[in-house]
């Protein structure tokens, strides 16, 4: 395998370690404290010199898969030295200190260039994994989308309105997951029933799903107010209306009324699948025009074209 460091760093270890370790007693401690095999420390010829003693010993663990603790903590032990004044107490000990404490620098800058490209790469490599999830994800959710629009398609030619209007709900609550907006299943209430619930940006929407021939009126929209107004404050609502509304419907709300929904139809919805816009950010849209203008539809095309 390719070592752990590069033939730099582990040179520079060997020379630092003997000149810092500088009896054979001190550098059989420090690899002892290291966690060094000790029957590698025992095949080495202890009557040699440090350096051919200590190079097998180095060379063995920057080369196998298990030995990057170990020598981590033989340049752990080594560079734990700040100064070399142990080695006063011996003959030439000026010189020693000196020489010991100079291989001590350069192998600590050494090591430093060493993880600060490592690092970089390890960055890299989780950038690039990053950049793969993504993209992955990006297919994934494409294929979703579109499996979604050509379940829409196949509810446009369905005839009988009952069946229709409940695979809306349940074709809505998967693209609600799609677009991780913690989707709610229908449920009912005392005297009410619930198509749906999702969240946006914590707020929560109840869902009314309409697929109707005729475009839905103001009654419609005043049966989903009901149910807003009896919720938690932070509740809205959403009409889907495939059909779309009436005029009167949708001016006919907001007269005299603090807006609490906002509604879209079928070619919302075709624009969501066909990828022109996202869906939290059509209904973030929406949501900011009901409360700075009161228009509680605009369609998603004119959201998209900018004129609104």
């Amino acid at each position: 395998m390719v070592g752990h460091f590069n033939h730099d760093v582990v040179a520079a270890l060997k020379d630092t370690a003997i000149k810092v370790f500088w009896t054979r007693s001190d550098l059989r401690t420090m690899l002892s404290i290291a966690g060094v095999d000790q029957k590698l420390v025992g095949s080495q010829d202890w009557d040699r010199y440090k350096y051919f003693i200590l190079s097998p010993i180095v060379d063995a663990l920057n080369t196998d898969e298990d030995g990057l603790g170990p020598l981590r903590r033989i340049l752990l032990e080594t560079l734990r030295y700040k100064n070399c004044n142990h080695l006063l107490r011996f003959n030439d000990g000026k010189k020693l200190k000196r020489e010991a404490e100079l291989a001590l620098e350069h192998l600590r800058a050494l090591v430093q260039e060493h993880d600060s490209a490592k690092a970089s790469a390890e960055e890299e490599r989780d950038a690039r994994r990053r950049r793969i999830e993504e993209a992955q994800k990006g297919r994934v959710f494409q294929e979703k989308l579109g499996r979604q629009r050509e379940g829409y398609l196949k509810l446009v030619a369905m005839d009988d309105e009952n069946e229709r209007g409940y695979e809306l709900e349940k074709l809505l609550n998967e693209i609600f997951a799609l677009f991780e907006l913690a989707p709610h299943s229908p449920f009912k209430r005392k005297g009410e029933q619930i198509d749906g619930a999702f969240v946006l940006d914590r707020e929560h929407f109840l869902l009314e799903a309409k697929w109707q021939k005729r475009k839905s009126k103001l009654g419609d929209l005043r049966d989903l107010d009901g149910a807003v107004s009896s919720s938690l404050d932070n509740t809205l609502g959403l009409f889907v209306a495939i059909s779309g509304f009436t005029e009167d419907a949708v001016s006919g709300y907001i007269q005299g009324n603090r807006p609490r929904m906002i509604c879209m139809d079928g070619g919302d919805l075709m624009l969501v699948l066909d990828g022109r816009i996202d869906l939290p950010e059509l209904l973030f849209r929406k949501k900011e025009l009901a409360a700075q203008q009161r228009k509680i539809f605009v369609t998603a095309n004119d959201i998209i074209l900018g004129l609104c």
